[in-house]
């Protein structure tokens, strides 16, 4: 009898352990699920923030690009004018004393919504290949839509002109003195803290001083743009 009590009470033992397995095991998967569930609709939040950034990002992009589109500011040297011209000529020893005086006006427009800035221009003219006067404007701000005229006043170095072997030529036999303009035009377009467009503007113009009227003459002027 002693022997038969033990068994039962070893199997009925068995049997509660038994029966408390699955509601551990329920908990434990209770637990897991919820967590899971947690962790899921965290990801879902954080995908949706994520999205929410990249749409507005693109639509970003797009307002500055479209509304806001960068265009290119143009430089033109307008003219330029001789203010003062005086000429004496050795025949016997072929040489001409030359000085002259221009007058110029360049011409800037920012056709942007928003302010140019640009940095130093300078001027400056060649006769053939040799430099012969150059002027300094400094840098500066043009504001959206607007356009800017600049003013400067050039001396052309006589000791350079005289130094080409074709300047008795040019002004003793044909009068005419060949001239080259260059204005260079650099800057930035700020659209807003992030974009910022770089552009570069040149311009050339081919013109002649008439020696025997004191005037300028043949201006053709020819601009090149990079953005």
């Amino acid at each position: 009898m002693l022997e038969r009590n033990n068994s039962s009470n070893r199997i009925l033992s068995m049997e509660v352990e038994s029966s408390s397995d699955p509601v551990e095991n329920r908990s434990y998967n209770v637990a897991d699920c919820k967590y899971a569930r947690r962790h899921k609709r965290k990801r879902k939040i954080c995908m949706l923030v994520l999205c929410a950034y990249m749409l507005l990002a693109i639509t970003y992009t797009i307002l500055n690009f479209a509304v806001f589109r960068p265009k290119r500011p143009t430089i033109s040297i307008n003219s330029i004018i001789l203010q003062d011209l005086a000429v004496s000529a050795d025949t016997a020893k072929l040489k001409v004393f030359l000085n002259i005086t221009l007058n110029g006006t360049i011409w800037v427009e920012n056709p942007n919504r928003v302010s140019f800035q640009y940095e130093d221009i300078n001027p400056y003219i060649e006769y053939g290949d040799e430099k012969v006067g150059d002027v300094h404007i400094p840098a500066g701000k043009i504001g959206p839509r607007t356009t800017t005229t600049m003013n400067f006043t050039m001396i052309i170095m006589a000791d350079r002109l005289s130094s080409d072997p074709n300047f008795f030529s040019d002004v003793v036999e044909k009068g005419m003195l060949p001239l080259t303009a260059y204005v260079k035009l650099r800057g930035k377009v700020k659209l807003n803290v992030l974009f910022k467009i770089k552009v570069k503007v040149s311009t050339r113009c081919h013109l002649s001083l008439d020696i025997r009227m004191a005037t300028t003459a043949n201006q053709s002027c020819h601009s090149k743009i990079k953005l």
